[in-house]
């Protein structure tokens, strides 16, 4: 089986990996020791290390005359770089076999990735329009959710910002000053008051700075540069007031725009040259954004609009770089897709400053379009070709992976695109450039790109770039070719990395602020329900306070009012008794006594008790009145309790509680309690028998009459009418037992059992959850109304998600052995 490696090479992650494949067909990773395994340690650029991957493969692993194929999962313009490079190093350096390579695998390209994010973005800012910047929902806590989805707009923006990162005095002005074409930027300034100059390709002259308001805070103003002069916003008086003194103290030779805004920074990084406008110029910001073209430039004609950041060095040991270290950590904890340029001078590729930039840029290397720094080397005009020709640092050389280093004399290029007749702003750059002119016309004349340092074999030949010989050796639009080269095949990957990313964050927020009103909302309702059980026992009690109280004496109270009736039976009792007693067979005396006892019975239950209570406006008629009324009396309290407690109850609640009350809240149907006079027991005295049969044995027939009736009358009046015992203890009389007590209990039992249906029955209606009421309602509605519109959201939006999650996996992955 022909041997092969397999490379893997993530643009999206600028990751690279290896497997070797075994003789069983196998595949392994890379052994210890492997030449190749730095790659795989650190963010790499393919297409900077191609030569030497494929070098080292070549020289350690094509070892059989059938020669080595080289399988490759990547782009498809690194898999032609990497086939033209293989067919380079095997003619240039042979091997035991052939080299053959196979693409095996490939990612979307970047436009076409973009583009489908860009979709996506869409589809999740119009399901999410109202958290947007300027939607109803954009405030507080959903200010996060916006300010996510929003961000993107800015990561995937055609701006392609470009830090020149170096220490002080390596030329870093100067350099961005030949990519304008123009010595807008001062390269000597006060080091304690530089600031950090963001520099915007634009077919416009505009500056902004930023100026502090009544409260001390910066706020930024946006300048017009028209007719040489600054002009504010129209809205903007605060900004008109500024610009009125920044004219006078700015004021240009009549030159041009350039002129306006070079003067201006002059004065603003050397204020103390204005002495009485010092303190005015020293309150403006470290931060100053100036737009201008870049007619000059072949960045010219890049698409997207380009950002230079110039920086202060940040090794200058005469002042405190605290500041503007800080000013600069912000700056590069900002990009989202910057292209770095470490700047540095030949004889300062080494030592401790630069590899402090080196470390800070490191640092940040996930906000930078590439993770491979363009290395810039300025003042070269000074250099003799035998110094150019000395190998640079390895420290810089071999920084993640293989560096591409070029050289420069920015002032060189400057003075060619000025031109003789263009006036220098900068009068430090003109004996510099005649310098420069004056070698390049003898036999010193240097072309700088020839020392730059490709590991990628790539270059822009002088043909290519469109420029004079004269431009061409200055070495900056060898410098232009890079950069242009990585905005179109390095930025945008970076730019859907960082999208996607961007995309995936503001839905994390989304799913995080769905957690939170969700547990929000679960201890809304745990707190809603305590508070709801809390109320429901208070009322609860306070409906069983509300209570029957029947009037202790009612039964006697009543019986007094019918105390005539007794009195007339019982003044009637002696003849009644005598009635019956003619009826009865006196020398059966027991017989007589059971008797007796049934008949007096029956004869006070129809004379007495039923006459008492059956009457019409009689005991029980009077009975289930005052009950009735003691009814009403307690659905009153019903009334009153259900009025007092409306806050308590939701408005089903009421409804509930209402419609039940009005229709069913109605006296009761009192059935019928009967008035029964009970067996009188011994109501007719043993003792009464023998003292009637004595008299019946004299012969005293009459005498043993008179004697049973008055005894009997007597004992049975005494019974109903009640009686005291030596104790003094009262016993209740028949009377008032049978006609009054009895039935009273009987009433106010059904009363009771009736209350006790309208009580249940309003604590079955508290116990239902949308009765009561606990005072959060209103929150955990809009807590759940939240939860609804987020996860309804959440679920428009999944299959552009699901998307985002996949979309910079490889694809079309083909036949592999």
């Amino acid at each position: 089986m022909k041997k092969a490696m397999r490379i893997a090479y993530d643009p999206y992650s600028n990751s690279l990996s290896f497997k070797v494949r075994r003789e069983d067909g196998g595949w392994v990773g890379l052994s210890d020791g492997s030449d190749l395994l730095k790659y795989e340690d650190q963010l790499v650029l393919f297409s900077n290390c191609v030569v030497d991957i494929v070098s080292t493969i070549n020289e350690k692993q094509n070892s059989m005359p059938e020669g080595l194929e080289i399988q490759f999962l990547g782009p498809d313009e690194d898999y032609e770089t990497l086939e033209k490079t293989a067919k380079r190093v095997f003619d240039q350096r042979g091997g035991a076999g052939p080299l053959s390579c196979k693409h095996i695998g490939t990612f979307r390209c970047a436009d076409e990735t973009l583009d489908s994010i860009r979709s996506d973005y869409e589809t999740i800012a119009a399901e999410f329009a109202p958290y947007l910047p300027g939607g109803e929902r954009y405030e507080g806590e959903w200010k996060r959710i916006g300010d996510g989805i929003v961000k993107f707009d800015e990561t995937i923006s055609d701006a392609i910002p470009v830090c020149v990162i170096g220490n002080y005095s390596v030329g870093k002005s100067a350099l961005i000053n030949s990519l304008i074409g123009e010595d807008v930027l001062p390269s000597k300034m006060n080091p304690s008051t530089a600031k950090n100059v963001e520099i915007i390709r634009s077919d416009e002259f505009r500056v902004t700075l930023l100026f502090p308001n009544e409260e001390s805070e910066m706020e930024p103003h946006g300048f017009d540069i028209v007719e040489e002069r600054l002009h504010a916003r129209p809205d903007d008086p605060r900004g008109a007031e500024i610009a009125e003194k920044l004219n006078a103290i700015t004021e240009s030779d009549g030159n041009n725009e350039f002129a306006v805004v070079r003067n201006l920074l002059d004065a603003l990084n050397e204020g103390q040259r204005h002495h009485s406008e010092a303190e005015f110029l020293s309150s403006f910001g470290w931060n100053v954004v100036v737009e201008l073209p870049f007619r000059k430039s072949l960045l010219d004609s890049a698409d997207n609009k380009i950002v230079f950041f110039d920086t202060p060095g940040s090794d200058n040991a005469d002042v405190d770089q605290q500041e503007h270290q800080e000013a600069l950590q912000d700056l590069l904890g900002e990009q989202t897709n910057a292209l770095p340029i470490l700047v540095t001078s030949r004889d300062r590729t080494s030592g401790r400053s630069t590899g402090d930039v080196m470390h800070m840029l490191d640092e940040y290397k996930d906000n930078f379009s590439s993770p491979s720094c363009l290395i810039v080397l300025t003042k070269c005009d000074k250099l003799t070709k035998s110094e150019l020709q000395e190998s640079v640092s390895s420290d810089i050389r071999n920084w993640h992976g293989k560096s591409i280093i070029l050289f420069t004399t920015p002032i060189g290029a400057l003075g060619e695109r000025k031109g003789d007749d263009s006036p220098w702003l900068d009068g430090s750059y003109e004996e510099t450039f005649e310098s420069w002119r004056s070698r390049q016309l003898g036999a010193k004349r240097l072309s700088l790109p020839d020392y730059n340092c490709y590991p990628c074999g790539r270059r822009g030949s002088r043909d290519e770039l469109g420029v004079s010989a004269e431009l061409y050796d200055t070495g900056i639009p060898s410098l232009e070719f890079e950069i242009l080269y990585y905005i179109e095949n390095h930025a945008k990957y970076k730019k859907c990395v960082r999208g996607r990313r961007d995309l995936l964050d503001a839905l994390a927020v989304v799913k995080e602020e769905l957690n939170e009103q969700k547990a929000k909302a679960s201890k809304a309702k745990a707190k809603a329900q305590k508070c709801k059980a809390e109320k429901r026992n208070a009322l609860i009690a306070e409906l069983d306070a509300i209570q029957i109280a029947m009037a202790c004496g009612l039964d006697e109270e009543l019986a007094s009012q019918f105390q005539g009736e007794l009195d007339r039976y019982c003044a009637n009792l002696p003849a009644t008794m005598g009635r019956i007693y003619d009826d009865l067979n006196p020398d059966d005396p027991f017989a007589m006594d059971e008797q007796l006892n049934a008949r007096i019975r029956r004869h006070c239950q129809e004379n007495l008790i039923d006459a008492a209570y059956l009457a019409q406006g009689g005991v029980r008629d009077r009975i289930v009145e005052i009950m009735s009324a003691h009814a009403e009396d307690f659905a009153e309290k019903l009334q009153g309790y259900v009025s007092k407690n409306e806050s308590h109850f939701s408005d089903f609640g009421k409804t509930q509680l209402r419609e039940y009350l009005d229709k069913d809240l109605k006296p009761p149907r009192f059935s019928e309690v009967k008035s029964v006079l009970e067996s009188l027991g011994e109501v007719l005295e043993k003792a009464t028998l023998i003292q009637h049969a004595a008299l019946r044995l004299l012969n005293n027939p009459e005498g043993a009459k008179s004697s049973w009736v008055s005894w009997k009358a007597g004992f049975f009046e005494e019974n109903l009418r009640g009686k005291t015992d030596l104790f003094g203890k009262k016993t209740p009389g028949l009377f008032l037992v049978t006609a009054f007590t009895k039935p009273i209990k009987g009433y106010f039992v059904q009363l009771l059992e009736w209350a006790d249906e309208y009580r249940e029955h309003i604590k079955g209606e508290l116990d239902n959850d949308n009765v009561l009421l606990s005072d959060m309602e209103d929150e955990i509605e809009r807590l759940d109304a939240t939860v609804r519109d987020l996860e309804g959201r959440l679920s428009a939006i999944a299959d552009a998600e699901a998307r985002l999650e996949g979309i910079l996996e490889p694809m079309e992955t083909r036949c592999q052995d």
